[in-house]
Formats: C-alpha cells, structure tokens, sequence
C-alpha cells in the first residue's frame, strides 16, 4: 500500500494573556482542507495547497479536522486534533510554530505535537527470535458427490422483455420530468403537436441542443468557481501578509475590506455551485429522455 504524500500541519500559542492559537499547513503533494468550528460557518473551504486560520479557542482547534486529497482526488486520509487538551495546549511555547506529528491507531489519525527523536535503548525489551516447533498438520481430500444437471438447468435465462412505456412518453410528460423548482423547461418547437412522439427526430434533436447548451453553461459556471478560488487564495495570502507586518492599524482598513471581498466570493461560490447542480440534473434528464 502507498504512503500518502507527506504535509507539513502548525500549531502556534499567541503572545499575551489568553488561550488564543492558530494553526496552518503546507501540503508537498496534493491539496488539503481545513474544516474549523466557526460560529455560522456551514459551506467547507475548497482544497488547497495551503491554509491558515487564527483566533481559535481551545475546543475550536479539538473540534478541527484536516482532510488530506491526493492522486487527484482518488485518495483522501483525515486527521483530527481532538488529543489536544487544555493541558498540552498550555505548555506550547509562546509566538513558535509547533509542528504537529502522526499519530496512527486502529484506522484513525490524529494530530499531536512532535515526538522525541530517539529513544532509549534500554528501555526496550529484547525480543525472542527463536521459533517453537510445531507439530505437523495433516489435510485429507474431502469426497464431494457430483451433482447431475439436466437440460433444462444448463438452458440459457431468457431476458426481460423491453418496456414500451418510454415510447408512450408524451411532450408534456418530458416537460414536466425536466422541470425543477427554480426554472421551467424551455418550450418545445411548435411543429412537434402534442401526439405520443416515441422516437421523434424533431424531438431528438431539440433535447440535444438543449444538453449541449446545459452542458456549455456548466462549463462557463466552473471557470466562474475556478476564477474566484485563485480570488480567495490572492486575498487570504494578502490579508496574511498584512497581519504579519508591523504597522497593522495603518492596514485595517485594507483588510476589512478584504474580508468583504472574501465574504462576498464565498456567498458567490455557494450560488455558483447551487446553479451547476441545478443544470446537471437537467441535464441527466434530458439524457435520460433521449432514446437509447
């Protein structure tokens, strides 16, 4: 089985009075994401090759969960930070980046600060390498009686005949299984009457349109969501730049108003994917309506 890609995950103590933390990462080989308990935060960041978070209590850096995704997406591994007590929190030094090793047991992962490099040898019971001679086991043929078929078992299954049901589809029926809650389905050409169609080349050809315009909008939505991800990483890594600088009340306002913008494309992204879902259920619809 192979390893995941290795990423590298902080977790540093604020100065000052407070049990005030932030965390952040760096993936080498895939992207990662970082699901923090925020107060009216329901929609889960998108996945990148590095994040960063502050502010955080206690319970919300326990409460937090980073979701590793590699080889495009095929492979994913989660680690939780939930063995971060008050107790270990508090003896993190102050203003240092500690960097968070792997803890493995029975299937899950967690996150906990580094582990000492080496370890005492004496500490380690020597183990036994000699082998203890078994007894051999023997194993007999078990006799199995054969079983006659006839000819009827050796008869091949006769297959279900077709359904007629989707050629007694009418144009209205269509309409109604592509409409959804938010749009209509757009109207058929006018010479296609209203009889029972079956397999119509009129018809056909007017729901592959349609699939190619949906699928074509589809398209047009996700470079849309692609456009405002490299958005949202331009501004998080600004808005870091400017918190790591001295002179921060000379930026707050710069940064307040990264924060709108921020806010305002992550409200855009969930409409954006609210409208791509909608279009690929018309669209499986209308793939479903076509004759096979």
């Amino acid at each position: 089985m192979d390893s995941p890609p290795q990423f590298h995950f902080w977790v540093r103590r604020s100065h000052g009075e407070g049990a005030v933390y932030s965390i952040r990462f760096e993936v080498e080989d895939g992207k990662g994401l970082l699901r923090v308990a925020r107060p009216g935060v329901l929609v889960d960041p998108p996945a990148r090759e590095s994040g960063y978070e502050e502010r955080l209590t206690p319970a919300q850096v326990r409460a937090s969960r980073f979701l590793h995704v590699w080889d495009g997406g095929r492979k994913r591994q989660g680690y939780v930070l939930s063995r971060l007590t008050d107790d270990v929190l508090g003896e993190l030094p102050r203003g240092v980046w500690e960097q968070m090793q792997i803890i493995s047991d029975g299937g899950f992962c967690w996150l906990v600060p580094g582990l000492p490099q080496e370890l005492d040898a004496s500490a380690v019971e020597p183990i036994d390498n000699s082998a203890e001679e078994l007894p051999p086991i023997s194993v007999e043929p078990v006799d199995v009686e054969p079983v006659d078929l006839g000819p009827a078992d050796l008869a091949p299954v006769a297959e279900p005949e077709p359904t007629n049901e989707a050629e007694l589809l009418t144009e209205e029926q269509i309409i109604e299984e592509v409409d959804d809650d938010a749009h209509q389905a757009p109207a058929l050409p006018a010479d296609m009457g209203v009889a029972p169609f079956g397999r119509a080349t009129t018809l056909v050809r007017h729901l592959r349109r349609e699939k190619l315009r949906d699928r074509q909008r589809i398209a047009e939505l996700n470079h849309e969501i692609e456009t405002l991800r490299r958005a949202l990483d331009a501004a998080e890594q600004r808005e870091h730049q400017l918190r790591t600088e001295l002179d921060l009340d000379a930026k707050e306002q710069e940064m307040d108003t990264l924060r709108a913008a921020l806010t305002a494309a992550k409200q855009r992204e969930t409409e954006l994917r609210t409208a791509v879902a909608r279009y690929q259920r018309r669209l499986k619809a209308r793939e479903s309506a076509l004759p096979k």
